[in-house]
């Protein structure tokens, strides 16, 4: 990962740099303010791509931080207008969706994703649900974390591809997790904490189990039927999203959970029903 300056971004001759981000399979370049990018490349750095390889994209930051803007080779994608507070988690919440835009053979779910004993849980729900003070949570008693945000499927081998993005920790979510996981910060911008925890999985882990998460209801672990389950799905944001892929993202998506244990869980804190959550992965790898 290499800070190099580059000429300025406008005419008033304000400074600009550029970085490099190998990702696996991907590329992806950064350039802007050089007080931006290290925060930028300190929360992307450990994404990693593999299994296909996605087209390098460019993103460039305005040398305010009031922009953004993607592009592949000469091909402008998107102009992000950028907030004054928590423009760094907008840069990478774009970045993130702009990989999921380019792929054409994994699947993505706008989720998180642990593992234990070899065995991967798909955690989906809702922005604000409860999703990373959970994946936190299992963390914290003894999983590893796979992802948070963005999880990569590859429907050919029924497996989750680690996709080591720190957990975006806003004060809500530091309540509802208690204690994080052993870790450190990486960055911290627009109240929200990007932490990177010190179990991380850097294989591949066969998904196992996807896991629900709903807004309130009876607190609890409830089975769902893969049927249930693939309707719920097609809620998320997922390949399922992309109107191209559509055929190919049921089929994938269908064939990866006919081989998962399917719950949902409920209640105002899902974090605290992590052992119960953990419980339910390790029972399963038992009784293979």
């Amino acid at each position: 990962m290499d800070l190099t300056p580059v000429p300025p971004l406008d005419a008033g001759g304000r400074k600009a740099a550029k970085m490099r981000l190998a990702l696996g399979s991907w590329t992806l370049h950064l350039a802007g303010p050089p007080s931006a990018l290290p925060a930028v490349g300190a929360v992307l750095s450990g994404l990693r791509v593999d299994g296909e390889a996605p087209p390098a994209v460019t993103i460039a930051l305005s040398s305010d931080l009031r922009s953004a803007t993607g592009a592949i080779g000469t091909r402008t994608l998107w102009t992000l207008a950028l907030p004054p507070s928590g423009w760094l988690g907008a840069v990478v919440g774009q970045a993130v969706a702009t990989l999921a835009n380019v792929l054409t053979r994994l699947l993505f779910i706008h989720a998180g994703a642990v593992a234990a004993d070899g065995r991967g849980c798909v955690i989906v729900g809702e922005s604000g649900a409860g999703k990373t003070s959970l994946v936190a949570s299992l963390t914290r008693a003894g999983a590893t974390s796979m992802a948070d945000d963005l999880v990569l499927l590859d429907p050919e081998h029924g497996t989750i591809l680690p996709v080591i993005i720190p957990l975006g920790v806003k004060a809500w979510t530091a309540r509802a997790a208690g204690t994080l996981p052993a870790g450190r910060e990486v960055a911290c911008e627009g109240g929200t904490r990007y932490w990177l925890p010190d179990a991380r999985a850097h294989t591949p882990a066969r998904a196992a189990a996807f896991v629900f998460v709903g807004r309130g209801g009876l607190p609890g672990v409830r089975p769902l039927t893969r049927g249930q389950a693939l309707l719920a799905l097609a809620q998320h944001t997922s390949s399922l999203s992309r109107r191209h892929r559509l055929e190919e993202a049921f089929s994938g998506f269908a064939r990866v959970l006919a081989a998962a244990q399917c719950l949902t869980i409920g209640g105002r804190r899902p974090a605290a029903l992590a052992p119960s959550v953990l419980r339910y992965l390790r029972a399963g790898a038992a009784a293979r």
